[in-house]
C-alpha cells in the first residue's frame, strides 16, 4: 500500500471519527448524558476546567481552610477513589466537620494527600468530591473538573487526554493526561452540583456564627 493511500485512509478515518463524535454529543445531549467526550476545556476565573464548574472557588477554598482547621483529623484508605498518584496516596488524612445550624448544619470532609487536596460535602450518605488542587494543569476548586466524583454513587470514570497546542500550552504538542472524570446524566450531576455550591455558600456567609459557635464549644 502506498503512502498517499494510507493517507488519504487515514484522512478519512479521522473525518468519520469526528463525525461520529459529534453526533454522539449531539444524542448526549438529546438523552441527558454526559459523556466523556462532551467535556472541553473552559476557562473560568483564570483557571481551566473540563466541564461546566458549581460553586465560588473563594468560598470553596475558604471552607475547605474551616473544616481542616476545626475538623477532628484520622488517616484513612484511599480504597475507593479515584486521586491523582493513587500509588502514592494510599493512606490519605481526612478532616470531618459539621457546621452549626446557623450556617446550614451541612457537614464537609477535607482530603490531603502527596501533591493534592479535595473538599467534600456530605450529602444523604454520599459525599460530592470536589479536588482542589493536584492532578493536571486542569485541576481547581469548583465542580465539575477532573478527579470529582461523588463517593458512594458509582459512576464510571475516564481518562481524558488533551493536546498541549490545542488548549492554550503554548508549544506543547504532545498529547497529555488531563484526568478521570465522572460520567454521569447532566440532570445528577446538575442536582449534585447545586447542592454542594449552596453548602459551600451557607458555610462560607457566616463566620459570625461560627465564631460564637466555636466559642461556646
Amino acid at each position: 500500500m502506498s503512502r498517499k493511500f494510507s493517507k488519504v485512509i487515514k484522512t478519512a478515518s479521522l473525518a468519520l471519527a469526528a463525525s461520529c463524535t459529534l453526533t454522539g454529543n449531539a444524542v448526549a445531549g438529546a438523552t441527558d448524558l454526559v459523556s466523556a467526550n462532551s467535556h472541553l476545556p473552559v476557562r473560568s476565573e483564570g483557571h481551566r476546567y473540563t466541564s461546566n464548574p458549581y460553586g465560588e472557588a473563594a468560598a470553596i477554598l475558604k471552607v475547605a481552610q474551616q473544616v481542616k482547621a476545626n475538623g477532628v483529623g484520622q488517616s484513612i484508605s484511599s480504597r475507593g477513589l479515584h486521586i491523582p498518584n493513587k500509588s502514592a496516596n494510599r493512606i490519605i488524612k481526612r478532616y470531618e466537620y459539621t457546621y452549626p445550624a446557623a450556617c446550614g448544619g451541612q457537614t464537609f470532609s477535607y482530603y490531603e494527600g502527596s501533591d493534592f487536596s479535595a473538599l467534600g460535602l456530605h450529602n444523604d450518605g454520599k459525599v460530592v468530591f470536589d479536588l482542589l488542587e493536584g492532578g493536571s494543569p486542569y485541576s481547581a476548586p469548583r465542580l465539575w473538573g477532573p478527579y470529582d466524583q461523588v463517593i458512594n454513587d458509582p459512576s464510571p470514570m475516564h481518562v481524558v487526554y488533551s493536546k498541549g497546542d490545542e488548549n492554550g500550552f503554548g508549544l506543547v504538542k504532545a498529547s497529555f493526561m488531563v484526568g478521570k472524570v465522572a460520567e454521569m446524566s447532566t440532570s445528577k450531576q446538575a442536582s449534585y452540583g447545586k447542592n454542594y455550591s449552596a453548602g459551600v455558600h451557607a458555610a462560607g456567609s457566616c463566620d459570625s456564627a461560627i465564631n460564637n459557635f466555636l466559642v461556646k464549644n
